[in-house]
C-alpha cells in the first residue's frame, strides 16, 4: 500500500495542485447570485379524473444560482421555469391539500440553478364527476309593449362536465337570450352555462350540447305587431330593358288582430304591380293584402310603390375605316394602316340599330405639312353610345408633296 500511495508522487502532488488552483479559479469567476423573482410555478402531469383547484403559493421567489459573469448578467425572469409535476397525485376524500415539490431549472446551460423558495407547494385536487341538468332559458326582462311567447328549445337536458365540487352545487344548465327592443323574434344558437339555486353562475365547467338553439315569437303588446310591406311585381320590363330597384312607402306598417293570428304573420305584400313592357319607371299606389281579421292600424291600407326602369347596357367591337379630314391638294398621304378596331358601349336599344358599316374612323390632318406625323383617331357615334377603347388609338400618316409639272415650249413656225 506504502508503494502504491509513493509511486509517482510528484506527478500526484502536481495533479493535487493543479486541482486546487482550478476550483479556486471557478469559486473567484463565479458567484452564488439571487433572482428575487416571482416565477410562476407551472403545473402539468395532471390526470384527465382529476381537477387542479388551486396551488398556493403559486410562485417562486429568490432563486439562487451560479453563473459565468457573461451569463449572470444577462439573467431576466425568462431566464427560469418552475413546475410542479401532478402525476400520481390523486384528490383528497376529505379535499385536503396535497404537496408536492417544485422544480425550478434555468433555461441557459451556462446557468444551475442551486436553491428556491419555497421547494414545496398546496395543491388542492377535486375528483372530475358528470351528471345530466335541466336546460332552462332566461331570457331576462322583457323591454316594456313587448310581449314574449314560450321559448322553444331543440334539446331539454344537457350533460356537464367539471370539478365534483362546483357539479354538485349546478341546478340548471341556463341559456340566456336578450330580447331587442325592436320587437324581432329570437331564433338563435345561444351557449349555456352553469347557475346555482340562485341563478349566480357557476365555472370552471363543460357542456354537452355546448350551446342550444332557442325561439321566442315576440310581439307587440296589445294584438299589434309592426311588420315589413314586401312589393309584389308582375311581369317583365321590355326587351333590352330591367328592374334596377324598388321601393315602397312607408317600408313597414303596424298591423292589428287577434294574438294567434298575428305571430304567423312577418310581412306583408302588395297587390301585384305591372311592369311588363316597361321602358322607364313605374310609380303606383298598390293596396295591401290583409288576411281575415287583420287591419293596418292607422286605416292606411295602400302603400306607394317605385318601380326602377333602365335600359340594359352593353358593349360591341366594330372594324371601322380611316377617314382623312383636311387633306390638300397638293400632297399625297399614306397611312400606317387602313382600319382601326373601335369597342362602343351603351343601351342595348340603340347598339341593336347601330350599322357598323356607317362608322367612320377620322383622321384630322389639317395643317401638317410633309413628313411623318402621328394623328389621334376619332369615330362619331350616335348620341347614347361612347367610344370605349380604340385599337390602334393613333395612326401614322405620311405626306409627301406633290412637285408642279414644267411647261413644254412651243416651237416657232
Amino acid at each position: 500500500m506504502l508503494g502504491i500511495l509513493t509511486r509517482n508522487a510528484p506527478l500526484k502532488l502536481g495533479a493535487l495542485a493543479l486541482a486546487s488552483v482550478l476550483y479556486a479559479g471557478l469559486v473567484f469567476s463565479q458567484n452564488v447570485r439571487v433572482w428575487p423573482g416571482p416565477i410562476p410555478i407551472e403545473p402539468f402531469g395532471q390526470g384527465g379524473d382529476a381537477f387542479l383547484l388551486d396551488i398556493s403559493p403559486q410562485a417562486v421567489t429568490n432563486i439562487r444560482f451560479v453563473a459565468p459573469g457573461g451569463a449572470a448578467a444577462s439573467v431576466s425572469g425568462q431566464s427560469f421555469r418552475a413546475t410542479v409535476d401532478l402525476r400520481g397525485l390523486t384528490p383528497s376524500p376529505d379535499g385536503a391539500p396535497l404537496t408536492a415539490p417544485v422544480q425550478v431549472e434555468a433555461l441557459d446551460p451556462e446557468v444551475q440553478v442551486t436553491g428556491w423558495s419555497p421547494t414545496f407547494v398546496s395543491v388542492r385536487l377535486d375528483a372530475v364527476t358528470t351528471r345530466s341538468v335541466p336546460i332552462r332559458v332566461d331570457r331576462g326582462t322583457v323591454p316594456e309593449g313587448l310581449s314574449a311567447g314560450d321559448p322553444e328549445v331543440d334539446a331539454a337536458v344537457a350533460t356537464i362536465r367539471g370539478p365534483q365540487s362546483v357539479v354538485e352545487r349546478v341546478e340548471a344548465a341556463a341559456a340566456r337570450v336578450l330580447i331587442d327592443a325592436s320587437g324581432v323574434d329570437v331564433d338563435e344558437d345561444v351557449d349555456l352555462v352553469a347557475v346555482d339555486a340562485r341563478g349566480d353562475r357557476l365555472s370552471p365547467v363543460d357542456f354537452d350540447p355546448p350551446r342550444v338553439h332557442v325561439r321566442i315569437a315576440v310581439s307587440v303588446a296589445g294584438t299589434t305587431r309592426t311588420v315589413p310591406v314586401v312589393p309584389i311585381l308582375r311581369g317583365t320590363p321590355a326587351i333590352g330593358y330591367a328592374v334596377a330597384g324598388v321601393r315602397v312607402v312607408p317600408v313597414s306598417v303596424v298591423i292589428a288582430g287577434p294574438r294567434t293570428a298575428l305571430q304567423g304573420i312577418d310581412h306583408l305584400e302588395t297587390m301585384e304591380v305591372d311592369v311588363a313592357g316597361a321602358r322607364a319607371d313605374v310609380n303606383t299606389d298598390a293596396p295591401l293584402v290583409l288576411p281575415e281579421g287583420v287591419t293596418v292600424e292607422d286605416g292606411a291600407t295602400t302603400v306607394r310603390v317605385g318601380v326602377s326602369v333602365v335600359p340594359l347596357t352593353g358593349s360591341r367591337t366594330y372594324n371601322v375605316a380611316i377617314v382623312l379630314t383636311g387633306t390638300s391638294g397638293g400632297s399625297t398621304y399614306e397611312l400606317s394602316t387602313g382600319s382601326t378596331l373601335a369597342v362602343i358601349s351603351g343601351p342595348l336599344t340603340i347598339l341593336n340599330g347601330l350599322d357598323g358599316a356607317a362608322l367612320q374612323a377620322v383622321a384630322d390632318v389639317s395643317g401638317l405639312g410633309p413628313g411623318t406625323d402621328t394623328v389621334t383617331l376619332r369615330v362619331p357615334v350616335p348620341s347614347g353610345l361612347t367610344v370605349t377603347s380604340l385599337s390602334p388609338p393613333q395612326v401614322t400618316v405620311t405626306i409627301e408633296s406633290v412637285p408642279s409639272p414644267t411647261a413644254t415650249p412651243t416651237a416657232a413656225p
